[in-house]
């Protein structure tokens, strides 16, 4: 069961970094503005503390992308152990504890995406809306 869940941890990790490589975005330079006429995704012109910012930022969701489809997939794995737990109490708690865990690790990264998406707002000093977005223009 360790074999699968670590094998389904690696294609969620693939999937999700993925789909900026082949060509759906830029990957982390997305709304920068030094990178704003690059094809292969880097600068192109001199960037500056707010093109940090959002590069923080962009990393910042990736790795968002990436617990959730991480505390996705653990609660499924919980789900499966309980439900072919067949009376055995002691597989039905491993089950549990492992959704358990799953859903407090995504709330804990959902908290962190909280506290650094506002220092990192807070420190491109303009009042931005949408709240969770660098916008230094």
């Amino acid at each position: 069961m360790r074999t699968l869940t670590v094998i389904i941890i690696f294609l969620a990790i693939f999937a999700a970094f993925s789909a900026p490589a082949l060509g759906a975005g830029k990957g982390i330079w997305e709304n920068t503005r030094c990178a704003a006429d690059s094809d292969a995704g880097g600068p192109t012109r001199p960037c500056d503390f707010c093109d940090a910012l959002q590069v923080t930022a962009n990393i910042v969701d990736y790795l968002l992308t990436f617990a959730t489809v991480a505390a996705t997939i653990m609660i499924v794995v919980g789900a499966l152990i309980m439900m072919f737990a067949a009376g055995s109490e002691e597989r039905f708690a491993t089950g549990k504890k492992t959704v358990l865990n799953a859903v407090i690790g995504m709330a804990i990264a959902l908290v962190s995406w909280l506290v650094v998406s506002e220092v990192l707002h807070f420190l491109s000093g303009k009042a931005n809306l949408p709240w969770n977005q660098i916008n230094c223009a």
